[in-house]
């Protein structure tokens, strides 16, 4: 109940008073010159019983007789308030200095009765009908939450708020210990704000301050106001008090998966929906809720307008009859002197009306008991059930595919982590808000925005990227505008790689064909053969185990062969025409040369003849020389026999002496000796 002041309070129980009305509309006071009438809709219920975890805007009409424009979506705060220029003495029974009123009389304070949004509009002669809704109209757009699951609904409740620019006073009390396992998929941000009202045994809805509000139900409630037999015009019972014992929670629609808490028939059961419930949310409604009761009635009030929706008020009907028309048991008949009995109810729906004067609609609904237990459909009924059953509708979601008008087929993944749009002109699969896989109509080609993964391919056109990797960590293989490489994380650590250039490097490699290429450099070259040109074409050189064979103009007329290393000796063996000559190095021999024809060394300077019987023909001896000599061989014989001529005389003699001697044996006799000349 909205907080009023005492004189308000008691004003409003008279019946002489009189409303005061005005709208601030975009800012601008609006009196009632220019309002003709207004009405307001508020509901805490979406049907025609008793629920929690709801969040239902409520709706204001209001009729102006001006000629200015009201902008779109303007904001509309009616207000109300009671003239007090009529007010005497005697009805003024508060303390003076608790409520200053003027000598001239004035109003009471001006109370709100919500803040409202105008939705649509029409003339009707020359008066304005605006349409508008309260700020929970806003929460219809879709949830997308920010926040890292598992989280609280605290959390969530204040993130919606946050988006909404919402307020909240302290009449909303969260569990702290409830949680939101996962983002809430496909589901407005009102049906959200539902869910966790009903998770803690309430519904919301938009106070009359411009705030945010929780009604939260509990069997303990009582009356914040009671209505007497001269408050209201008209009470009309609907069916016997209502009450609950069973609470069933379905938190997931598709499987029709629910929890279950105390016990009861179906006219004491109370349902509902809640994906973000538990079995322990389950316990607590029950808690909460069970033995709850009110009495089924429609009501048509005297005007109390600080009534909100979902308070809880008594009130009393007379049930009174004469002695003659009593037909209970004395000790079973509870009926007061006055005729009075009192009941109580909350208002479930409430309709507030002004037209000069205010009146009050309330009504408290409730499903009767036979309704409850033996609902009998009829053939229409019947028909439209197993259609409801069977058929595929607008909206709703089947495993997380839903169809609608705007968008096809629509498939979410629970938290809406991905998402899949089919229809004539799109086909998608979204990762979070982001395309990943679509079909682009205008160039007619599939685009993929992620990673690709295959057990096999096969591609008949250009398989065209800017990146390709194989593998992971050691084992990987990747090409990108750096070249191609294996083996490692980067380009330049790879023990493979070939850069953009086309130069390649590896550790090791091994090939089976034909190997074609301008330069080798490095390395080594193992292998059975190796030629500079294919079989049978010449010149070229020859490499297999066995020899090495360079400048070869046929298989064995031409060229140079260096045979395979063979009983110590190790050749060289050259082929001209058919002759042949070897350099070889034996370890008697050391480094010979043979041939089977002349040898020349230095073209005609030395010629060799190795046959027996064969010569060694030189220029001449002048052309020899000892190194560091600046005389040739020839030289050095003339100074020798220019020496030696002359020294030779033929009648030269001397003479030698020579001892007696026994050539060292002792047995032999000393002798021989004397003095001998020679020439």
């Amino acid at each position: 109940m909205y907080p009023i002041s005492t004189i308000f309070a008691d004003y409003l129980k008279g019946f002489d008073h009189e409303f005061m009305v005005k709208a601030s509309i975009a800012g601008e006071d609006f009196d009632n010159t220019k309002i003709v009438d207004f009405q307001i809709e508020s509901s805490i219920v979406s049907g025609e019983e008793f629920e929690i975890g709801t969040a239902i805007p409520a709706k204001l009409t209001i009729k102006l007789r001006t000629a200015e424009e009201i902008p779109a979506n303007a904001r509309v705060i009616p207000y109300l308030a009671l003239s007090l220029a009529r007010m005497t003495w005697n009805e003024a029974n508060i303390a003076w200095d608790d409520n200053p009123l003027p000598w001239v009389g004035g109003a009471t304070e001006w109370m709100p009765l919500g803040e409202y949004f105008v939705d649509s509009r029409q003339k009707v002669n020359d008066v304005w009908v605006y349409t508008c809704y309260d700020k929970l109209v806003f929460g219809d757009a879709p949830y997308v939450s920010a926040l890292t699951y598992p989280t609280t609904q605290q959390a969530v409740l204040d993130e919606i708020c946050g988006l909404l620019g919402y307020t909240y006073d302290s009449s909303v009390v969260i569990n702290p210990a409830y949680m939101v396992p996962v983002a809430p998929p496909g589901f407005s941000k009102r049906q959200v704000l539902s869910y966790i009202a009903g998770a803690n045994s309430g519904s919301f809805y938009w106070g009359k301050a411009g705030v945010l509000r929780m009604k939260r139900f509990t069997a303990s409630d009582t009356p914040v106001f009671t209505h007497t037999t001269s408050d209201y015009i008209r009470a009309k019972q609907l069916n016997p008090p209502k009450s609950y014992s069973r609470i069933v929670v379905t938190y997931d629609t598709e499987d029709d998966l629910t929890y279950e808490a105390g016990s009861g028939d179906e006219n004491h059961t109370l349902y509902l929906e809640n994906p973000l419930a538990t079995q322990a949310i389950a316990d607590a409604l029950h808690a909460s809720l069970g033995g709850i009761s009110y009495l089924p009635l429609e009501m048509d009030s005297r005007a109390f307008p600080q009534l909100d929706i979902g308070d809880k008020i008594g009130f009393g009907l007379y049930e009174g009859s004469s002695w003659m028309e009593a037909f209970s048991p004395w000790m079973n008949t509870e009926i007061p002197w006055t005729g009075v009995l009192q009941y109580e109810s909350y208002i479930l729906h409430s309709t507030m009306i002004f037209k000069g004067g205010l009146q009050l609609k309330l009504k408290a609904p409730s499903i009767s008991e036979q309704k409850s237990e033996f609902e009998v459909p009829g053939t229409l009924t019947e028909a439209v059930n197993k259609l409801d059953k069977t058929a595929v509708k607008e909206g709703k979601r089947y495993y997380g595919t839903t169809i609608t008008r705007t968008e096809g087929i629509v498939g979410t993944v629970e938290g809406d982590s991905a998402k899949v749009v089919l229809n004539a002109d799109e086909l998608t699969f979204y990762a979070g808000s982001d395309r990943a896989l679509w079909f682009d109509l205008p160039s007619h080609r599939f685009k993929f925005n992620g990673t690709l993964e295959a057990v096999d391919g096969i591609f008949s056109g250009k398989l065209l990227g800017g990146e390709i990797e194989i593998g992971s960590g050691e084992n990987v293989f990747k090409a990108d505008n750096s070249g191609i490489w294996s083996g490692a994380q980067n380009f330049v650590e790879a023990p493979f790689r070939v850069n953009m250039a086309g130069q390649m490097e590896a550790e090791d490699g091994r090939f089976k064909g034909i190997i074609e290429a301008s330069d080798i450099l490095g390395g080594e070259i193992i292998g059975a053969q190796f030629f500079t040109d294919e079989p049978g074409l010449y010149p070229r050189v020859e490499i297999d185990p066995y020899s090495i064979a360079f400048g070869v103009y046929s298989a064995e007329n031409s060229g140079i062969q260096i045979p395979a290393f063979a009983g110590g000796v190790s050749r060289i063996i050259f082929l001209a025409d058919g002759s042949q000559s070897t350099i070889y190095s034996s370890p008697t021999l050391g480094l010979a040369i043979t041939s089977f024809g002349r040898m020349s060394l230095g073209g005609t300077y030395i010629d060799l003849f190795p046959q027996p019987g064969g010569n060694v023909n030189v220029p001449s001896w002048s052309q020899f020389y000892s190194n560091g000599s600046s005389t040739s061989l020839q030289g050095e014989l003339n100074a020798i026999w220019t020496a030696l001529a002359g020294k030779a005389n033929a009648s030269h003699s001397h003479t030698v002496t020579i001892p007696n001697h026994n050539h060292g044996n002792p047995d032999n006799l000393n002798g021989g000796g004397g003095t001998f000349t020679a020439s």
